[in-house]
């Protein structure tokens, strides 16, 4: 059977059931109640490497994946978002978890340089690993495994108090695994900046943070990639690894510093946000998530450097319980996922009304050496359009295009690098600046990229995103554009297609759905 088979009615039924509660729910509870609803295979409730039912230790990988994009959340229980009950309505049966899958690798995985499909594996015994060559797990993903061995050293510890081992303290089991969260925080930590920014690295055309910009690269490192012909990701990726190695993120300030290399998201902000959204009954503000985190970090270097020493009662450690720990590692999970959506998107959807503009690490070697990568402007944009576009097509971007430049919020227009032309319209949208839109053109077709993402990151509210959404689905191909930007969080760069920009009136709809939204006045 299809691993996917075996899933998806155990995912599906932990869903419903979140749905039903309308509230949320103790994991344990989630537990009891899939069980008695779905059949379970008997190799699924076998222990896995570590001990755990891997139905169980494969659910928990699952949840956190979708609560990576927005489908439930893990705070203080947990509970389906209105983007995971779309779901569940949108995709049924088995399409739920092939959803799941797709989305979880598009939005949340690096870009990988491979050709064609891949299948999804059919490991059951740790989170499923996302099609790649490098056996090592993807960031997330170790980061939930690292969590699980956490969770195993409570559980071990637990079950040695109900037996009154007295041979040791029983307690350091609580103490271990507390360290093993924290370290399991630095290294996804670590590795989430390192898979950004090689996604900025390999796609160009996107704004890049200002961090990003003033990264020291070796002469060495831009020999090899200039002269030598070594593949960009390969060299860069092992740049930035040895670079931010040296670096520990355990304290908020170094996780935000680490971060804005990457990303220019007011950090702590807007995870507590994204937090107090999940659970509107325990709201926290900035400061709250900063002084929690530092109080975790404080006491993992109490067990690290003192052996839990206590200040208060010399020659003995600090009290902990199995119940602080266990609460010490959800509360970091749950605020890993908060980062991520606070983050957005690693890169605008791999989709395939996208066009490619920057070669791949392959084709760079062959045809990228002998072409080489060319700074587009706005005269060869320009006859690009003219060679490429049918003349439909071509009258609607070129209007869209001089509509910017005339328009008193607009700021610049950024020409792209890479093969093909492209464009993006920068404009002043109150407290900041942002990219609204893309055009991209190649010999294949011509779309335009409207950049949710990017607004969103400056702040752009929902119902502001929302209403530019809904002016927008009257176009072909468009009548569902709205649901799929909530089902991302507006976190996404959609693309108006050919057939949608070639209409008659497409120019005069993309026009007006642009000022309203342009006009929406300082962004909150």
């Amino acid at each position: 059977m299809a691993y996917a088979d075996e899933i998806s009615p155990i995912l599906r039924a932990a869903f419903e059931l979140l749905r039903e509660a309308g509230r949320p729910l103790p994991p344990g509870e989630v537990r009891k109640e899939v069980e008695e609803r779905v059949p379970i295979a008997p190799e699924l409730r076998a222990p896995n490497a570590h001990g755990q039912a891997r139905w169980w230790a494969q659910l928990g990988f699952r949840t956190g994946e979708a609560a990576s994009l927005g489908w439930m959340t893990k705070r203080n229980g947990w509970a389906i978002t209105e983007a995971g009950v779309r779901a569940l309505r949108d995709f049924p049966g088995t399409e739920f978890y092939r959803e799941l899958a797709r989305q979880y690798r598009a939005r949340r995985l690096p870009p990988q340089n491979t050709n064609g499909p891949e299948p999804v594996p059919a490991n059951t015994d740790g989170p499923e690993p996302a099609p790649r060559h490098d056996p090592t797990p993807a960031a997330f993903e170790q980061f939930q495994q690292n969590l699980e061995y956490a969770r195993q050293l409570v559980g071990g510890g637990r079950n040695l108090e109900r037996l009154a081992v007295g041979s040791f303290d029983v307690t350091d089991l609580y103490r271990a695994a507390w360290s093993q969260a924290v370290a399991a925080l630095d290294h996804w930590v670590t590795r989430e900046i390192v898979d950004r920014a090689m996604g900025l690295a390999l796609t160009p055309e996107l704004p890049r943070p200002r961090k990003f910009n003033s990264l020291s690269i070796p002469v060495e490192l831009f020999e090899n990639i200039h002269h030598h012909a070594k593949p960009l990701d390969e060299t860069f990726r092992a740049h930035l690894e040895r670079h931010f190695s040296f670096m520990t993120f355990q304290n908020p300030d170094k996780i935000k510093e680490g971060f804005a290399h990457v990303s220019e998201v007011n950090l702590w902000v807007r995870v507590a946000e994204v937090l107090t959204a999940q659970d509107t009954t325990n709201p926290i503000t900035a400061d709250g998530v900063r002084t929690r985190l530092r109080e975790i970090a404080w006491r993992r270097n109490n067990i690290a450097h003192t052996a839990d020493h206590d200040p208060d009662r010399p020659g003995q450690k600090m009290p902990i319980t199995a119940k602080e720990a266990e609460t010490t590692i959800e509360w970091l999970e749950t605020m890993a996922i908060a980062i991520q959506l606070a983050l957005g998107d690693s890169l605008p959807e791999a989709s395939p009304d996208a066009i490619r503009t920057t070669p791949s690490a392959a084709e760079a070697g062959q045809a990228g050496r002998s072409r080489g990568r060319r700074t587009w402007d706005e005269p060869s944009f320009l006859q690009a359009v003219e060679r490429y576009c049918p003349a439909d097509v071509r009258d609607t971007l070129l209007a869209v295009y001089r509509h910017a430049e005339s328009h008193p919020s607009f700021h610049e227009y950024h020409f792209g690098e890479g093969e093909y032309p492209s464009v993006t319209a920068w404009f002043n949208l109150g407290s900041d600046k942002g990219s609204v839109w893309s055009v991209y053109t190649g010999p294949a077709k011509s779309v335009l990229a409207v950049n949710f993402g990017s607004v969103r990151n400056r702040g752009a509210s929902r119902e502001r995103m929302a209403r530019l959404a809904e002016r927008l689905s009257v176009l072909p191909g468009s009548a569902r554009l709205r649901d799929r930007l909530e089902s991302f969080d507006y976190a996404n760069y959609p693309s108006l297609q050919p057939s949608a920009l070639a209409r008659p009136e497409a120019r005069e709809i993309i026009i007006a759905a642009l000022n309203e939204f342009l006009a929406g006045g300082i962004l909150l």
